[in-house]
């Protein structure tokens, strides 16, 4: 039951996190960068924070319906990229991938060790 929790968070999260990376694109390219250097800074952490948020929502769907604890482990370890790469807005939503993954793995590893005992 917990690896579902964290892939069903870990699938809003990205979806928001998606979200916010399209708001960075549309600031970066709208606002005028042609005149500030920095606006291509923020144009180019917005297509890495959706490329990053696209890749935790296929991760995060595929956590949902897969059974190898391993790939909750792989969607903790994205969050934890999309942090370093991310821009201030996308940070917490990447981190709560990074959460929601980290949930996954240890709720698919617990339901794994007692296969078949009732549990408390």
């Amino acid at each position: 039951m917990l690896h579902r929790i964290g892939a069903i968070l870990a699938i809003l999260a990205s979806l928001w996190a998606l979200i916010a990376s399209g708001i960075s694109l549309y600031l970066g390219t709208d606002v005028g960068m042609q005149t500030d250097p920095t606006e291509e800074t923020v144009a180019g952490l917005g297509w890495l924070e959706t490329g990053v948020a696209l890749i935790s929502l296929v991760v995060a769907a595929i956590t949902l319906f897969g059974k190898s604890p391993y790939i909750g482990l792989a969607l903790a370890i994205i969050g934890v990229i999309g942090v370093i790469v991310s821009s201030s807005a996308n940070i917490a939503f990447m981190a709560t991938v990074a959460v929601g993954g980290f949930m996954a793995f240890m709720g698919r590893r617990h339901a794994q060790r007692h296969r078949g005992k009732e549990l408390p």
